[in-house]
């Protein structure tokens, strides 16, 4: 008896909204438009937490930068290298290699600096960074064509040279086989010996790499670094090997504390966290704005419910004077509710993955729809049905029934 009752509700609450068609959609229009709203803001936000991992990641793996010079944060990519004294020495680098496999997977020394590179008539503006073998490992940066540096070069100090993707677009506007040729950074004469992968990054794609030991005789003349790159064994030791750096050079350096430290580390873990901190932030400040629409969705619900009722008291009324209970009248004001609320919270669902997928396909942003973010957005409408249709439909089974057939 009681399943027979509620599949004639579910029946006229059907037939109750499809006689009321623009209404009805009108009314689920606020839930569909909040559901949506909240998973593909949800979904950008999540994409672009992924975009920003994604780039780090790609700058290498279990990373850790010590540089020269004052604190300035924990960025992993330092823009201006100018005015950088160079303060860590080969002692240094063998400290951190002798910290053992455990801890330490690979290092890399680095010294960089701004040069104009000529080929031929043409010539572009370049980041110069001499470094070893180790660094493509290090930072996941690696030749797609050629070779990149060898120890061996490093020992010779030859004048060899790895260009970056751009570099070679710039030298090499007809395109062409560009290893063998030889190009000039101040004047000193290189041989190109490979093109490195291009990663879309204007810091990468625009640098050359030559052997460190060549770039101290040519470019600096010193004999210091501006930096060191250190691949940890896993992402398990960095916060150990970053504080047994941070302890040696402290005493290799003859310097009490950090406080007055001509080093610092920036550590890739602790970067990533602070990303995904601000980037879980903000896509929750996006959801919860979104989420405001589905609460207007809900006060719409509400809102012509009551007028549902105050239009059909005289069908309320001869309802129950035919035997129909208030619960069965609640009943089918609450069912009418829960439909609308699911209706749009479907159909805003599909609304709120097609704009995802269109800002991934049209826009070229990244997106990610997440499964939470679809369950939450829709429950969260069915829930506002039940709440924002509870009233009208209280109200409606409280009629008195000869009022309700005397109402015009």
């Amino acid at each position: 008896m009681k399943l027979l009752k509620s599949v004639e509700s579910l029946r006229m609450s059907v037939r109750s909204i499809g006689a009321n068609k623009i209404r009805s959609f009108l009314t689920a229009l606020g839930v569909m438009i909040g559901v949506g709203a909240v998973i593909a803001l949800v979904a950008l936000g999540n994409g672009a937490q992924v975009s920003v991992q994604q780039s780090l990641e790609s700058l290498g793996s279990n990373l850790l930068i010590v540089y020269s010079g004052q604190p300035r944060g924990s960025s992993l990519v330092r823009r201006n290298t100018s005015n950088i004294v160079p303060a860590l020495t080969d002692e240094d680098v063998a400290m951190v290699a002798g910290l053992g496999p455990d801890l330490v997977s690979r290092v890399a020394p680095e010294s960089t600096s701004t040069s104009q590179v000529k080929f031929e008539n043409y010539n572009t503006v370049a980041t110069v960074s001499g470094t070893t073998d180790a660094y493509p490992h290090i930072r996941n940066f690696h030749p797609i064509y050629g070779a990149f540096v060898s120890p061996a070069d490093v020992d010779a100090r030859r004048t060899v040279a790895v260009i970056g993707a751009q570099i070679y677009r710039d030298l090499f506007p007809a395109g062409g086989d560009p290893l063998g040729a030889r190009v000039r950074i101040d004047g000193v004469s290189f041989t190109i010996i490979g093109v490195m992968e291009e990663k879309g990054s204007s810091a990468q794609d625009t640098s050359l790499f030559i052997p460190i030991t060549t770039f101290q005789r040519h470019i600096t003349g010193g004999t210091k670094y501006q930096s060191l790159n250190i691949q940890a064994t896993s992402t398990d030791v960095m916060a150990q090997l970053e504080f047994s750096i941070e302890q040696e050079l402290l005493r290799l350096h003859k310097l009490p504390s950090m406080e007055v430290a001509d080093f610092y580390i920036a550590n890739q873990l602790d970067l990533i966290g602070t990303v995904e901190g601000v980037a879980g932030t903000f896509t929750l400040l996006l959801g919860s704005i979104a989420a405001i629409s589905l609460l207007v969705g809900g006060i719409g619900i509400m809102n012509i419910m009551l007028v549902s009722v105050t239009e059909r008291t005289r069908e309320i009324g001869v309802r129950m004077a035919l035997g129909a209970k208030s619960r069965d009248v609640l009943a089918q004001f609450l069912t009418e509710a829960v439909i609308l609320s699911i209706g749009g919270g479907l159909l805003g669902v599909a609304i709120g993955v097609g704009v995802s997928w269109a800002a991934v396909r049209f826009a070229g942003m990244a997106s990610v729809v997440s499964l939470d973010s679809v369950f939450i957005a829709f429950g969260f409408a069915v829930v506002t049905g039940l709440f924002f249709g509870g009233y009208p439909a209280y109200r409606a089974s409280r009629l008195n029934p000869i009022d309700a057939l005397r109402y015009e």
